[in-house]
């Protein structure tokens, strides 16, 4: 990652936005189902922290990949290449490409997606994001 040197900073901006926004969902790791469907705050605070997980974390593959002359079609492809590229391993990468899915139910609000779904994605994000963070930060520290 030769183009590391240049954007340093850009990347680590980026990259501590996507930390804060983790390290917020984490704080609900602990949030038991019946807590999480009482409390209409938590949930929608959950969903907002997913849906800002996902756009920063194709933020950075969007300027990663610019770097290595490649583009993304969608948040989706975003992930596929930065496997297909190795930036990230494929399996992780496959993983983080269907939480955009997610993120596209509920910004645009497409037909219903049920708390059970919300809920139980809480813990595929902070496992699946956080061995992103993991390689993403290696390349810098």
């Amino acid at each position: 990652m030769n183009w590391l040197r240049e954007d340093k900073e850009i990347f680590i901006s980026k990259l501590n936005y996507l930390k804060n926004y983790y390290e917020e969902l984490k704080s609900f790791e602990s949030l038991v189902f019946l807590q999480y469907i009482e409390d209409k705050i938590k949930r929608r605070a959950i969903e907002r922290l997913l849906q800002l997980i996902v756009e920063v974390a194709c933020d950075i593959n969007s300027f990663v990949l610019s770097k290595s002359g490649v583009t993304a079609e969608s948040y989706h492809d975003s992930f596929i290449k930065m496997g297909e590229t190795g930036i990230v391993e494929k399996d992780i990468a496959s993983k983080l490409a269907r939480t955009t899915g997610l993120r596209n139910r509920i910004i645009h609000e497409y037909g219903e997606y049920k708390d059970e779904v919300v809920y139980k994605n809480i813990s595929i994000f902070i496992e699946f994001y956080g061995k992103y963070l993991k390689i993403l930060g290696s390349k810098v520290f």
